[in-house]
């Protein structure tokens, strides 16, 4: 992560990464650390239990750039999902995250996972449940 965050509850869903500075449009918000993140082959996925696999789906998703499950080790896997104008951060394919625009200190962070995950995905079946 390459802001100062909080995480708090959240009226989104349970808990979420507030911003706890002001941060610029374009900013840099997190980048994927091949030290401490894990990303796991398809060969290797198949090999899990049912609820590591599910635990993988929800924290994690699958990367379409690399063809590996991508599980973030910091704070990043609990952005919580905002939809179209709602959404102030965004990720490129390279799993690199930027402000979409201003975001000021004590708002919520959140992404539209539509970018990253298929609609099908444990992260829209957990957002579908409300």
């Amino acid at each position: 992560m390459h802001i100062f965050y909080i995480i708090k509850p959240s009226t989104i869903h349970g808990i979420g990464l507030f911003a706890n500075q002001n941060i610029k449009s374009g900013d840099l918000i997190y980048t994927p650390n091949s030290l401490l993140d894990v990303d796991i082959a398809n060969e290797q996925f198949e090999k899990l239990s049912g609820s590591e696999k599910r635990e993988v789906k929800y924290y994690g998703y699958f990367n379409k750039k690399t063809q590996k499950w991508h599980v973030a080790f910091d704070a990043i896997r609990i952005l919580n999902h905002g939809e179209n104008n709602f959404a102030n951060v965004t990720q490129n394919e390279d799993m690199v995250m930027t402000a979409k625009r201003d975001i000021k200190k004590g708002k919520e962070l959140l992404q539209d996972y539509k970018e990253i995950y298929p609609l099908d995905g444990e992260h829209f079946k957990r957002i579908n449940k409300k």
